[in-house]
């Protein structure tokens, strides 16, 4: 599957969607030195999916206490279900790695989902 069948539209800044999807061991780095991978973007995916999905149990449950709110978050951003959306994008498809993809282990599926959400961020 292509990124733009996944997205639903052609980004115009591809370079950020291109280091959401390349792994570490590709060990590419920018003029400065920076590694050029998906780990800084899979960081802010994270932060970001916590904050949208914090605002949307906030809004849409006004009964749920915080510890209510906070369980029902935490099902939603549980590296359970990230590596399943992950998997059901296909996102493993679009790695550049030098390790073979069957080496991987399952978290990839969710990394690669917050690098995606970073990199759309």
């Amino acid at each position: 599957m292509q990124l733009h069948h996944i997205l639903g539209y052609k980004p115009k800044n591809i370079a950020v969607f291109k280091k959401a999807f390349t792994h570490r061991s590709m060990n590419i780095k920018d003029g400065e030195g920076n590694a050029i991978n998906y780990e800084r973007l899979e960081f802010l995916g994270d932060a970001m999916l916590s904050a949208v999905i914090a605002s949307h149990l906030f809004q849409e449950v006004p009964s749920g206490d915080e510890g209510y709110l906070t369980k029902m978050r935490s099902k939603v951003v549980s590296r359970e279900h990230l590596n399943e959306l992950g998997r059901e994008l296909h996102l493993i498809d679009l790695v550049e790695s030098k390790i073979p993809a069957g080496q991987f282990g399952d978290n990839i599926h969710g990394n690669l989902f917050e690098a995606l959400v970073g990199a759309i961020f």
